[in-house]
């Protein structure tokens, strides 16, 4: 389950201003594997210690396609909003 954050930040900021309470939080609402989203990176998140073996030995536990989509995604947002800023518009 991906913890629910901002649209272009993900869980970023309450992340940075209080990790231990985040954490805690989204363990009681997700469980004991939940995933969060930092700017354009995901990190799996395992709060319980034994569970840790069962996911490393999955065979199927690969987020490295859906990280390059997603990533390839932010980039594209982050330009998208850079050229806003600027003022220009974009070329077509």
């Amino acid at each position: 389950m991906i913890v629910k954050g901002n649209l272009l930040l993900g869980s970023a900021q309450k992340f940075s201003q209080d990790a231990v309470t985040f954490l805690h939080a989204a363990h009681r609402k997700y469980g004991d594997v939940f995933t969060i989203r930092l700017v354009n990176q995901y990190l799996t998140i395992i709060m319980d210690p034994h569970s840790y073996e069962a996911v490393s030995r999955e065979k199927n536990f690969d987020f490295d396609p859906i990280q390059k989509q997603v990533s390839f995604i932010i980039i594209i947002i982050i330009i998208i909003i850079e050229v806003l800023v600027a003022g220009s518009s974009f070329p077509l």
